[in-house]
């Protein structure tokens, strides 16, 4: 069966030169880097309820009360970089990209392991100073991000696994033979009588 629940028919992201899965999060620095953790430990003080909940709930609350003015910044950098790749004013794309990460952040096999990460990292944002957010926010968001590819190498041994086991013990398909062709036969160049398909309608001759 898939691992963490997965649907038969999850679609994996592809993987760089490295081997490894190519994410939302992969390769991202500075101020998008962090506004990225940020989305991320959202989701996690949202949606988790497991054991760290209150923790997690309360670093993430302490980040936005001391950090404010760090996630103000960055979401206006991101706002301006993703203008000026589409050409207007950001807004649009900045809602397209929060949209995407935050289910991106929500995928349920990844979950469990996800809300661990993230009561981990948010209890150490939440007591860094400000101006080392922006700094440490890559090794961060990395560290937010390896459950998802975790879950993406476990899907891709499963799919691994599956073919094999088919190979081996699935019973083979059915041969399905072609059905004999309908026509005259042909013996040594003579069209054989009884091979002639007569329409009943038409009188034979002589008739």
């Amino acid at each position: 069966m898939p691992p963490g629940n997965a649907s038969l028919t999850q679609i994996l992201p592809g993987r760089g030169i490295d081997g490894r899965f190519v994410t939302a999060n992969s390769g991202v620095t500075g101020d998008r880097a962090f506004w990225q953790l940020k989305i991320g430990l959202n989701v996690a003080a949202i949606g988790c309820r497991g054991l760290e909940e209150a923790s997690l709930v309360s670093a993430y609350n302490n980040i936005i009360k001391t950090h404010g003015k760090v996630i103000k910044s960055t979401e206006k950098s991101v706002i301006s970089q993703l203008g000026k790749e589409n050409k207007n004013n950001g807004i649009a794309p900045r809602d397209r990209l929060s949209t995407q990460l935050f289910n991106y952040f929500a995928q349920p096999p990844a979950q469990r392991d996800f809300c661990v990460r993230a009561n981990e990292i948010a209890q150490i944002v939440s007591t860094t100073p400000s101006a080392q957010l922006v700094e440490q926010a890559p090794a961060h968001l990395a560290r937010l991000d390896q459950p998802f590819v975790d879950f993406y190498e476990a899907y891709a041994k499963y799919q691994a696994d599956l073919v094999a086991w088919d190979a081996k013990y699935a019973p083979p398909p059915p041969i399905m033979s072609a059905p004999a062709p309908i026509g005259p036969t042909v013996t040594n160049g003579a069209v054989e009588p009884s091979a002639v398909a007569t329409d009943p309608a038409t009188p034979e001759a002589g008739s």
